[in-house]
């Protein structure tokens, strides 16, 4: 769970400061978070399931289910490449 809070985190573009203020947990307890030092509790489920409500079953099963809206960041970074005008070359 830890790793896919943390690819989430990543892949949202925030900065610390945005992703505490978003989640109301403080960035220090995120940096413990991701370098192992502490679980994955309910208060960070909690946090990241209000702030990515499509990702709350990828979150703790690592699957999607896109049919029930339940996608993972590469799918919705997937759609959203899809969804962008052809860009031009030459």
């Amino acid at each position: 769970m830890r790793d896919r809070i943390e690819q989430a985190f990543q892949q949202s573009g925030m900065t610390k400061q945005e992703f505490e203020q978003q989640t109301g947990i403080s960035w220090f307890k995120w940096q413990n978070l991701f370098s192992g030092k502490q679980r994955v509790n309910e208060d960070h489920l909690n946090a990241v399931n209000t702030l990515w409500p499509q990702y709350a079953y990828w979150f703790v099963t690592g699957k999607t289910m896109p049919e029930a809206g339940q996608i993972s960041p590469e799918i919705e970074q997937a759609r959203s490449n899809s969804k962008e005008p052809p860009k031009a070359t030459g």
